[in-house]
């Protein structure tokens, strides 16, 4: 099963849809047309993003932040309590779900999320230098 998730540029609410190759992609909210989705292959997996036609994406583990900043205080307000070993519980919890959750692709323009595509090897991990680019982008049009 292939997922994007994106906020409509138009309407700025939140979509979750499934689909394969050469799938038209429509906002659930304010009906958008961003046309029919033909930047995916089964081989190659995603090469632009479909919303917003960047080539710039990166990978990361599909990973709630949230989830992961409370373990990490949950950790820290116990360890005096258990003489740091919730620290390293901690830890072990956090190496077990880097090894078991799966990659996802994300766009750096409009942060679109894309799950249970196969990997294309020319995505690498983020890159601040390229986030920076795309984030003082936002700010001159913003600025405008």
């Amino acid at each position: 099963m292939f997922e994007i998730e994106f906020r409509c540029a138009q309407c700025d609410r939140h979509n979750a849809l499934e689909f394969g190759e050469n799938t038209h992609i429509i906002c659930e909210h304010c009906k958008k047309d961003y046309g029919e989705e033909n930047s995916f292959s089964s081989e190659q997996g995603i090469s632009r993003c479909a919303i917003c036609g960047c080539r710039d994406l990166f990978i990361q583990k599909d990973f709630n932040r949230k989830v992961g900043v409370t373990i990490v205080v949950l950790g820290a307000i116990l360890a005096p309590f258990t003489k740091l070993i919730s620290l390293f519980v901690c830890a072990l919890i956090d190496l077990i779900l880097y090894r078991v959750l799966p990659m996802i692709t994300v766009c750096y323009r409009c942060h679109a999320i894309y799950r249970g595509f196969p990997g294309n090897s020319n995505h690498e991990g983020f890159n601040l230098g390229i986030n920076d680019r795309y984030r003082s982008m936002e700010n001159k049009q913003g600025q405008v």
